[in-house]
Protein backbone atom coordinates (compact mmCIF):
# COMPACT_ATOMS: atom_id res chain seq x y z
CA UNK A 1 0.00 0.00 0.00
CA UNK A 2 1.57 3.33 -1.41
CA UNK A 3 1.11 6.86 1.12
CA UNK A 4 0.32 9.92 -1.37
CA UNK A 5 2.86 12.34 -1.21
CA UNK A 6 1.82 16.05 0.04
CA UNK A 7 2.86 18.57 -2.98
CA UNK A 8 3.71 21.67 -1.73
CA UNK A 9 4.52 25.32 -4.13
CA UNK A 10 7.30 25.47 -5.69
CA UNK A 11 10.11 28.26 -5.88
CA UNK A 12 8.44 29.78 -8.58
CA UNK A 13 5.07 30.35 -7.31
CA UNK A 14 6.71 31.47 -4.06
CA UNK A 15 8.38 34.45 -5.78
CA UNK A 16 5.17 35.23 -8.04
CA UNK A 17 3.61 35.85 -5.27
CA UNK A 18 5.79 37.93 -3.20
CA UNK A 19 6.43 40.17 -6.11
CA UNK A 20 2.52 40.38 -6.35
CA UNK A 21 2.17 41.32 -2.87
CA UNK A 22 4.90 43.63 -2.67
CA UNK A 23 3.07 45.70 -5.43
CA UNK A 24 -0.09 45.23 -3.66
CA UNK A 25 1.44 46.83 -0.89
CA UNK A 26 3.40 49.68 -2.43
CA UNK A 27 0.33 50.69 -4.02
CA UNK A 28 -1.49 51.05 -0.64
CA UNK A 29 1.07 53.19 0.82
CA UNK A 30 1.66 55.49 -2.02
CA UNK A 31 -2.04 55.70 -1.23
CA UNK A 32 -2.04 56.22 2.13
CA UNK A 33 0.97 58.58 1.74
CA UNK A 34 -0.91 60.73 -0.66
CA UNK A 35 -3.94 60.92 1.43
CA UNK A 36 -1.99 62.00 4.58
CA UNK A 37 -0.67 64.92 2.32
CA UNK A 38 -3.68 65.81 1.02
CA UNK A 39 -4.88 66.06 4.74
CA UNK A 40 -2.03 67.68 5.85
CA UNK A 41 -1.93 70.82 2.90
CA UNK A 42 -5.52 71.39 3.39
CA UNK A 43 -4.98 72.11 7.07
CA UNK A 44 -1.68 74.32 6.41
CA UNK A 45 -3.75 76.05 3.40
CA UNK A 46 -6.24 76.91 6.03
CA UNK A 47 -3.44 77.80 8.89
CA UNK A 48 -2.08 80.15 5.87
CA UNK A 49 -5.51 82.03 4.99
CA UNK A 50 -6.19 82.72 8.50
CA UNK A 51 -2.53 83.97 8.98
CA UNK A 52 -2.31 86.08 5.98
CA UNK A 53 -5.46 87.26 6.62
CA UNK A 54 -5.17 88.90 10.30
CA UNK A 55 -1.14 90.00 8.66
CA UNK A 56 -3.43 92.27 6.09
CA UNK A 57 -5.23 93.86 9.23
CA UNK A 58 -2.76 94.71 11.05
CA UNK A 59 -0.92 95.98 8.10
CA UNK A 60 -3.74 98.32 7.40
CA UNK A 61 -4.08 99.30 10.78
CA UNK A 62 -0.33 100.47 10.71
CA UNK A 63 -0.67 101.97 7.94
CA UNK A 64 -4.06 104.19 9.03
CA UNK A 65 -2.14 105.24 12.13
CA UNK A 66 0.59 106.11 10.46
CA UNK A 67 -0.31 107.83 7.70
CA UNK A 68 0.70 107.13 3.81
CA UNK A 69 4.65 108.08 3.26
CA UNK A 70 7.25 107.79 0.70
CA UNK A 71 9.19 106.21 2.96
CA UNK A 72 9.16 102.40 2.57
CA UNK A 73 7.58 101.83 -1.24
CA UNK A 74 8.85 99.01 -3.11
CA UNK A 75 9.69 99.08 -7.12
CA UNK A 76 6.66 96.88 -9.10
CA UNK A 77 10.19 94.78 -10.16
CA UNK A 78 11.88 95.03 -7.09
CA UNK A 79 11.84 91.08 -5.13
CA UNK A 80 10.39 90.48 -1.71
CA UNK A 81 13.90 89.92 0.46
CA UNK A 82 12.78 90.74 4.04
CA UNK A 83 11.26 87.42 5.56
CA UNK A 84 9.72 86.97 8.95
CA UNK A 85 7.81 84.39 11.16
CA UNK A 86 4.73 84.42 12.62
CA UNK A 87 6.34 83.15 16.06
CA UNK A 88 3.97 85.37 18.07
CA UNK A 89 0.70 83.01 16.77
CA UNK A 90 2.56 79.79 17.11
CA UNK A 91 3.45 79.16 13.64
CA UNK A 92 7.48 80.19 13.24
CA UNK A 93 8.01 77.63 9.97
CA UNK A 94 5.59 79.99 8.17
CA UNK A 95 7.19 82.92 6.73
CA UNK A 96 5.84 85.88 5.57
CA UNK A 97 6.94 88.94 3.25
CA UNK A 98 5.48 92.43 2.20
CA UNK A 99 6.22 94.82 -0.36
CA UNK A 100 4.37 98.61 -0.66
CA UNK A 101 3.68 100.14 -3.79
CA UNK A 102 2.41 103.28 -4.79
CA UNK A 103 -0.52 102.90 -7.36
CA UNK A 104 0.56 105.54 -10.15
CA UNK A 105 -1.22 105.86 -13.47
CA UNK A 106 0.97 106.48 -16.94
CA UNK A 107 1.56 109.97 -17.79
CA UNK A 108 -1.00 111.43 -20.11
CA UNK A 109 1.51 111.59 -22.85
CA UNK A 110 2.09 108.06 -22.63
CA UNK A 111 -1.54 107.28 -22.69
CA UNK A 112 -1.76 109.20 -26.08
CA UNK A 113 1.34 107.53 -27.35
CA UNK A 114 -0.26 104.08 -26.34
CA UNK A 115 -3.31 105.25 -28.32
CA UNK A 116 -1.97 106.53 -31.35
CA UNK A 117 -0.64 103.30 -31.40
CA UNK A 118 -3.19 101.51 -30.68
CA UNK A 119 -5.29 103.38 -34.03
CA UNK A 120 -1.90 103.09 -36.02
CA UNK A 121 -1.98 99.21 -35.57
CA UNK A 122 -5.55 98.52 -35.64
CA UNK A 123 -5.57 100.59 -39.32
CA UNK A 124 -2.34 99.02 -40.45
CA UNK A 125 -4.27 95.32 -40.01
CA UNK A 126 -7.49 96.65 -41.02
CA UNK A 127 -5.90 97.91 -44.76
CA UNK A 128 -3.69 94.79 -44.65
CA UNK A 129 -0.58 96.40 -44.04
CA UNK A 130 -0.01 94.85 -41.52
CA UNK A 131 2.42 92.78 -40.55
CA UNK A 132 0.43 89.72 -38.12
CA UNK A 133 3.29 89.74 -35.85
CA UNK A 134 1.91 89.20 -32.37
CA UNK A 135 3.54 92.58 -31.37
CA UNK A 136 1.27 93.82 -33.44
CA UNK A 137 -1.68 92.54 -32.34
CA UNK A 138 -0.77 92.95 -28.88
CA UNK A 139 -0.42 96.23 -29.53
CA UNK A 140 -4.18 96.64 -31.37
CA UNK A 141 -5.42 94.89 -29.10
CA UNK A 142 -4.00 95.87 -25.65
CA UNK A 143 -4.94 99.54 -24.90
CA UNK A 144 -7.45 99.63 -27.29
CA UNK A 145 -9.74 97.46 -26.22
CA UNK A 146 -9.72 98.57 -22.55
CA UNK A 147 -12.23 100.86 -21.24
CA UNK A 148 -9.85 103.85 -20.80
CA UNK A 149 -8.67 103.62 -24.11
CA UNK A 150 -12.60 103.33 -25.56
CA UNK A 151 -13.10 106.56 -23.69
CA UNK A 152 -10.08 108.35 -25.24
CA UNK A 153 -10.76 107.14 -28.16
CA UNK A 154 -14.46 108.06 -28.51
CA UNK A 155 -13.65 111.74 -27.33
CA UNK A 156 -10.56 112.38 -29.97
CA UNK A 157 -8.86 115.11 -30.62
CA UNK A 158 -5.17 114.32 -29.77
CA UNK A 159 -6.32 110.58 -28.69
CA UNK A 160 -6.36 108.76 -32.21
CA UNK A 161 -9.87 109.68 -32.73
CA UNK A 162 -11.34 110.87 -35.78
CA UNK A 163 -9.53 114.41 -37.35
CA UNK A 164 -12.95 116.01 -38.86
CA UNK A 165 -12.67 118.74 -36.23
CA UNK A 166 -15.76 117.62 -34.14
CA UNK A 167 -15.81 120.84 -31.25
CA UNK A 168 -17.24 118.54 -28.66
CA UNK A 169 -14.67 115.92 -29.31
CA UNK A 170 -11.63 118.55 -28.57
CA UNK A 171 -13.65 120.03 -25.40
CA UNK A 172 -14.12 116.74 -24.12
CA UNK A 173 -10.45 116.01 -24.83
CA UNK A 174 -9.19 119.21 -23.44
CA UNK A 175 -11.45 118.88 -20.12
CA UNK A 176 -9.65 114.98 -19.41
CA UNK A 177 -6.10 116.13 -19.62
CA UNK A 178 -6.95 118.89 -17.25
CA UNK A 179 -8.53 116.51 -14.74
CA UNK A 180 -6.25 113.44 -15.62
CA UNK A 181 -3.09 115.35 -13.20
CA UNK A 182 -5.47 115.25 -10.41
CA UNK A 183 -6.94 112.16 -10.99
CA UNK A 184 -3.20 110.69 -10.77
CA UNK A 185 -1.92 112.57 -7.99
CA UNK A 186 -5.34 111.51 -5.78
CA UNK A 187 -4.50 108.21 -6.52
CA UNK A 188 -1.19 108.16 -5.61
CA UNK A 189 -1.69 109.79 -2.67
CA UNK A 190 -4.46 107.60 -1.26
CA UNK A 191 -4.46 104.24 -2.59
CA UNK A 192 -1.44 101.92 -1.53
CA UNK A 193 -1.16 98.35 -3.02
CA UNK A 194 0.30 95.93 -0.57
CA UNK A 195 1.83 92.42 -1.70
CA UNK A 196 2.24 89.48 1.18
CA UNK A 197 3.98 86.45 -0.15
CA UNK A 198 4.21 83.62 2.67
CA UNK A 199 6.48 80.45 2.18
CA UNK A 200 5.91 77.41 4.11
CA UNK A 201 6.59 73.38 3.23
CA UNK A 202 4.38 70.35 4.08
CA UNK A 203 6.11 67.08 4.45
CA UNK A 204 9.08 68.53 2.69
CA UNK A 205 7.35 69.67 0.05
CA UNK A 206 7.81 73.60 -0.42
CA UNK A 207 4.44 76.13 -0.90
CA UNK A 208 3.84 79.90 -1.68
CA UNK A 209 0.72 81.48 -1.10
CA UNK A 210 1.13 85.58 -2.97
CA UNK A 211 -2.15 88.00 -1.45
CA UNK A 212 -2.76 91.46 -2.98
CA UNK A 213 -4.72 93.81 -1.55
CA UNK A 214 -5.46 98.05 -2.10
CA UNK A 215 -6.16 100.08 1.17
CA UNK A 216 -7.28 103.80 0.78
CA UNK A 217 -6.70 106.30 2.88
CA UNK A 218 -9.77 109.62 2.75
CA UNK A 219 -7.31 112.27 4.95
CA UNK A 220 -4.56 111.89 2.08
CA UNK A 221 -7.22 111.58 -0.56
CA UNK A 222 -9.02 114.94 1.40
CA UNK A 223 -5.74 116.46 1.21
CA UNK A 224 -5.21 115.89 -2.45
CA UNK A 225 -8.52 117.20 -3.32
CA UNK A 226 -7.74 120.47 -1.01
CA UNK A 227 -10.72 120.01 0.89
CA UNK A 228 -13.33 119.52 -1.16
CA UNK A 229 -14.21 115.88 -0.75
CA UNK A 230 -15.66 117.23 2.98
CA UNK A 231 -18.38 119.77 1.83
CA UNK A 232 -21.51 118.94 1.49
CA UNK A 233 -23.63 120.03 -1.28
CA UNK A 234 -26.24 122.30 -0.66
CA UNK A 235 -30.14 120.88 -0.60
CA UNK A 236 -31.75 122.38 -3.15
CA UNK A 237 -34.44 120.65 -3.57
CA UNK A 238 -35.98 121.19 -0.44
CA UNK A 239 -35.26 125.31 -0.09
CA UNK A 240 -36.98 125.66 -3.60
CA UNK A 241 -39.69 123.34 -2.37
CA UNK A 242 -40.35 125.33 0.85
CA UNK A 243 -40.32 129.05 -0.71
CA UNK A 244 -42.35 127.60 -3.74
CA UNK A 245 -45.11 125.81 -1.04
CA UNK A 246 -44.86 129.14 1.22
CA UNK A 247 -45.30 132.11 -1.46
CA UNK A 248 -48.18 129.69 -3.47
CA UNK A 249 -50.08 129.38 0.58
CA UNK A 250 -49.66 133.04 1.37
CA UNK A 251 -51.14 134.25 -2.01
CA UNK A 252 -53.96 131.68 -1.54
CA UNK A 253 -54.91 132.61 1.95
CA UNK A 254 -55.02 136.17 0.93
CA UNK A 255 -57.26 135.72 -1.87
CA UNK A 256 -59.37 133.70 0.39
CA UNK A 257 -59.44 136.19 3.09
CA UNK A 258 -60.50 138.96 0.87
CA UNK A 259 -63.24 136.94 -0.52
CA UNK A 260 -64.93 135.99 2.63
CA UNK A 261 -64.03 139.44 3.59
CA UNK A 262 -66.04 141.55 1.09
CA UNK A 263 -69.00 138.83 1.16
CA UNK A 264 -69.45 139.38 4.46
CA UNK A 265 -69.26 143.15 3.91
CA UNK A 266 -71.69 143.21 1.34
CA UNK A 267 -74.46 141.53 3.17
CA UNK A 268 -73.65 143.13 6.61
CA UNK A 269 -74.42 146.63 4.71
CA UNK A 270 -77.40 144.99 2.44
CA UNK A 271 -78.82 144.45 5.54
CA UNK A 272 -78.49 147.55 7.47
CA UNK A 273 -79.81 149.20 4.58
CA UNK A 274 -82.82 147.78 4.15
CA UNK A 275 -83.54 148.09 7.91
Amino acid sequence: MTRARARGFTLLEVMIGLALLGLALTVLLKSAANSIFSARQAQMMGVVTELARAKMYDIEEDLLKDGFSETGLANPDEECTTWEGFDEEGWPNVKWCKKLEQVELPSFDKLQEMQQRSAMAGSGAGSGMGSGSADDLAAGGGFGDSALGGMLSMLGGGFGGSSSGDMDAMNGASFVQGQYSLVQQVLKDSIRKVTLFLEWEVMGSKRTLKVVAFFTDPAAMDKALQGLGSQELPDTGGSSGGSSGGSSGGKSGGSSGGSTGGTRGGSSGGGKGGT
